[in-house]
């Protein structure tokens, strides 16, 4: 059987061997995606961030400094080049990375190195910092960045105007889980109104100016959220934009791999978007291509 042409992710093929929070190999990943029946897929491992302050927890832990991070970020822009080609043929794969946006003073002029050194096909950018505090480490750090705001509202909007900003610095392919804040809030407690939701829609925005397509991200439910990101309202708002969206498990291992996609599939079509926009390698080069869902 062919594989399905919406079958793609473009976001994840996180590994043990370049992420200190991954498990498995990245030849593990595109196994499970071959065998899964994936038309394409994308991987985009973190970025490494470039100051001692902007390492997780776990990584110093572990003893990890910056050049180490450099180093794995350095074999993994060689290793997807090399699986991209062992795996022409059987899978589509696309090397890409994942943007961080710390430090803020200069993180635009890394990121832009990092993709023209390694000559990535595309990039995904997210946002996982506010006031230079990561939001998705650990609820106390998330809370950190919420008072550092002053508050949650001003916390959401300062977020989506850093996604905003990041958008028109980098003008990345693909846009990153965009409601990350919600990760850890009471449901419900990010949903748009007043002044967050005009600074989410002008991040939607941006990414439709732009040229970016939104990552529908399969790990909202995978860490227990009631829906992907983003959640129905703001699918709804991007839909209104004319933003077209793409899947991503975000996978993190093996057993990510594809989590959530046929569902996902499902929750689009039911919030009213009827296709994704795919990227595919064609001469060298990275082209988008739209793919009706109900094929």
């Amino acid at each position: 059987m062919a594989p399905a042409p919406w079958k793609v992710s473009l976001h994840g093929g996180h590994s043990g061997e370049f992420c200190e929070h991954a498990q498995g190999t990245l030849r593990e990943i595109l196994d499970e995606a071959v065998r899964q029946g994936f038309a394409a897929c994308g991987v985009t491992e973190h970025a490494p961030r470039a100051e001692p302050r902007f390492l997780y927890a776990s990584e110093r832990q572990k003893g990890y400094t910056v050049a180490r991070l450099e180093r794995e970020f350095d074999r993994y822009a060689g290793e997807s080049r090399r699986l991209q080609t062992e795996f022409e043929g059987r899978l589509d794969v696309l090397r890409g990375f994942e943007t961080e946006v710390v430090p803020s003073g200069r993180y635009a002029s890394l990121m832009r190195r990092i993709r023209d050194r390694y000559e990535f096909d595309y990039v995904v950018g997210s946002v996982h910092h506010v006031e230079e505090i990561p939001i998705d480490e650990s609820p106390d750090l998330h809370r950190a960045a919420m008072d550092a705001c002053g508050g949650l509202r001003p916390f959401l909007v300062k977020y989506y105007g850093l996604v905003r900003e990041m958008i028109e610095e980098l003008r990345p392919e693909v846009v990153g889980h965009l409601d990350l804040p919600k990760l850890h809030l009471p449901p419900g407690a990010d949903l748009p109104d007043g002044q967050v939701r005009a600074a989410a829609e002008r991040a939607i925005e941006a990414a439709r100016s732009n040229g970016c397509i939104l990552d529908l991200n399969t790990a909202g439910w995978r860490k227990g959220l009631a829906a992907p990101y983003p959640s129905p309202r703001l699918v709804q708002l991007a839909r209104e934009a004319g933003v077209p969206f793409c899947f991503g498990d975000d996978s993190h291992s093996r057993s990510h791999v594809g989590f959530g996609i046929a569902r996902a599939r499902e929750y689009l079509l039911a919030n009213g978007v009827d296709s994704v926009t795919v990227l595919e390698r064609q001469d060298g080069e990275t082209a988008r291509r739209e793919v009706p869902l109900q094929t």
